[in-house]
Order: structure tokens, then sequence, then C-alpha cells
């Protein structure tokens, strides 16, 4: 039954293990990535003959989908330790009733 994986999709596919060795992680983090997921999205993996594989493009996805949320949560200006300082300040200037300009400004 030679290539009886390509059928299935799986011509470019990863172990856990592999994968894991690839992304420097451990395994028990590419296995939480399939199990629980990461941020409400879960690695998709397929069992063939009692062994799980990850699909490159399954890989891609997740990769793509946590790099989004990550970027989203880096860029969001709520986030940013400058713009929590610039709030905390103008909050402190309504309190004590000054007016103060954010640096830079």
């Amino acid at each position: 039954m030679s290539g009886s994986t390509t059928h299935l999709g799986l011509s470019g596919r990863h172990s856990i293990n592999k994968l894991a060795r690839r992304e420097g992680v451990a395994a028990a983090t590419v296995w939480r990535w399939i199990t629980r997921g990461v941020r409400g999205h879960k690695l998709l993996s397929v069992r063939v003959g009692g062994r799980r594989y990850i699909r490159d493009c399954d890989w891609e996805e997740f990769h793509a989908t946590m790099n989004e949320d990550l970027d989203k949560s880096r860029t969001s200006p709520a986030n940013t330790v400058s713009a929590k300082a610039v709030k905390a300040g103008l909050a402190l200037d309504e309190l004590l009733g000054t007016c103060r300009r954010p640096a830079g400004a």
C-alpha cells in the first residue's frame, strides 16, 4: 500500500515529536495545543494507525491564527504600557484639577 497516506492529504505532515523539535517546544506543548488549544483555537491533527499527525496546512493555519491574536493584543492601544501611563496621568490630572501634556506633545 505505497502512497496510502497521500490520498488522505498526509504527504506534508509531522508527528507530534517532529513538530515539537522543529518549533523548539516540548511534545507536551504540541499535545496541549491539540487537546486544549490556545485562546479558543485548537491545533487540528489526524490519527492514522494509532499515531497522531499534524498536516502542514493545519499547522500553518494554527500558527497564523496565534500570531494574528498575538499581534492584536500587542498593538491594541489599551494594552500598551505607554497608553496605560498616559491614561493614569490624565486620571491624576482630573483628580488634582491640573492640565499636563503627555511627554512629547
